[in-house]
């Protein structure tokens, strides 16, 4: 559905404001400067747009990473909803793909939870999300078991992938199983809300779509660099071999699947549309690289992009690695990492590299 003049441009003219207020090439090497938790939350109240999540809050005591991840994550929902809300009032169903993401994030964090015994794994989530979330927050966060998650999630979109997602997760004992069934799933619900229902896939002349699939293509670069630098078993490799959406050729993917190692996918994705990520001067690995190059493809279609979907698209994935960024930030500080190593893993930081 074509969106009305009126409504793609209150799009525009929110996510350039929103876009605006980002973190700039001064404040990352300033947080990078910083030597604790406190230091980077008390520089976030005082010299960034980030200062309205601690409104209200005690500020003085000590701050722990997680408290300060989930206000700063808690800042992400808020701000993409903002965007998404536009998308709902003017009759586009787009704003369905992010409720979808949210909730399928929520099942793998509690199924997480189980191993790890974190239970600050749930967000307070913007009202927008929690009025149209398909799931029971409450009854998830209560889970104890593998079984109580399934039963929590009974009668929402996501049963049937997480029943046989988590049955190979039973046997595969990674998480990585499911969160590829999700994403599978997601692809499939994409399609539906960009293409139409009937719809199998979605036209190479669809700029939201071709975004997408540049997306799916770059993380699926980084999953298969993560697992050819450790050992996987065959079964988890399976998981991801026929992605639903996608600009690389079978034979590509084929090739990726099948390279033995780290320098050999290097080799493969070099002779591919993405081969700049690695022939690309840096002293980072490709993994890091690749993120560099999505943050930079989605922040074109911000700048250039006439086409309202593409746009909030792009928005809420850079909000989210300017978050991710943070706490990378955050995390290399308590583990006493100097800001040279710490500022490769940051992708579209602005910061001098």
């Amino acid at each position: 559905m074509k969106m009305p003049n009126f409504a793609a441009n209150a799009v525009f003219a929110k996510v350039r404001c929103l876009y605006g207020k980002r973190l700039t090439a001064k404040n990352y090497n300033d947080l990078l400067a910083l030597h604790s938790v406190n230091d980077i939350a008390e520089y976030l109240r005082t010299k960034t747009a980030y200062s309205e999540i601690f409104e209200g809050l005690n500020v003085s005591g000590e701050w722990q990473r997680s408290q300060l991840e989930t206000l700063l994550y808690n800042k992400m929902y808020n701000d993409c909803e903002s965007v998404i809300r536009f998308q709902k009032a003017a009759g586009s169903d787009l704003y369905e793909y992010f409720i979808l993401k949210y909730d399928t994030q929520q099942i793998v964090n509690v199924l997480s939870s189980l191993e790890t015994k974190r239970r600050d794994y749930l967000f307070t989530f913007p009202v927008f999300y929690n009025e149209r979330s398909h799931l029971n927050l409450y009854r998830l966060a209560q889970a104890k078991t593998q079984e109580d998650i399934l039963d929590g999630v009974k009668g929402t979109p996501y049963y049937d992938t997480f029943r046989d997602a988590l049955t190979k997760y039973r046997v595969l004992g990674n998480l990585t199983v499911v969160q590829a069934e999700f994403r599978n799933f997601l692809d499939g619900e994409f399609v539906k809300l960009v293409a139409g229902k009937k719809k199998k896939t979605i036209s190479e002349k669809n700029e939201l779509g071709n975004l997408y699939r540049t997306m799916k293509d770059v993380h699926l670069i980084k999953i298969l660099y993560r697992m050819k630098r450790f050992t996987v078993a065959p079964e988890i490799t399976d998981t991801i071999r026929n992605p639903l959406l996608t600009h690389f050729t079978p034979k590509q993917i084929d090739a990726m699947l099948l390279a033995p190692d780290a320098a050999s996918l290097d080799a493969i994705v070099s002779g591919t549309y993405l081969g700049g990520i690695v022939t690309e001067q840096s002293d980072r690995d490709l993994s890091h690289r690749a993120d560099e190059y999505l943050a930079d493809v989605f922040t074109k279609a911000i700048r250039r992009s006439q086409d309202p979907g593409t746009v909030m698209f792009a928005y809420c994935y850079l909000c989210e690695n300017e978050i991710k960024n943070i706490i990378h930030i955050i995390e290399g500080i308590r583990y006493g990492l100097s800001p040279i190593e710490i500022l490769p893993m940051l992708s579209g930081a602005c910061a001098t590299k």
